[in-house]
């Protein structure tokens, strides 16, 4: 099965989407297509993820190679595999996810 979340930065105008599918050993594959060099740059680097990258941020390599990919801190696509991934896992049901389509940030002021 695969999990798939689509990423609009509008404020940088750059799109991305992110596929995540669970290999038979248990990693997720995690495929990344943007219009950000950087984002396209972690994707490449990014490959396969196991349970200690995706259960928590320290330590992970979701969150050291966004780092050194270049990401902004503003960046949504790191916090967007996690999601992606714990969807794939049954961390958070897909139904659930499917059913209210998104989550946001939106400025208020």
């Amino acid at each position: 099965m695969v999990s798939r979340v689509r990423v609009d930065m509008s404020i940088c105008d750059q799109k991305t989407l992110i596929d995540a599918t669970q290999q038979p050993d248990g990693t997720i594959k995690v495929k990344i297509r943007s219009t950000c060099k950087d984002v396209r740059d972690y994707g490449r680097n990014l490959g396969v993820v196991g349970p200690d990258d995706y259960i928590q941020a320290e330590g992970s390599k979701i969150m050291q190679l966004a780092t050194k990919c270049h990401l902004t801190p503003t960046c949504l696509v790191p916090a967007a595999v996690y999601n992606v991934v714990w969807i794939e896992v049954g961390n958070i049901s897909k139904r659930h996810a499917l059913a209210n389509k998104s989550i946001s940030i939106n400025f208020e002021e």
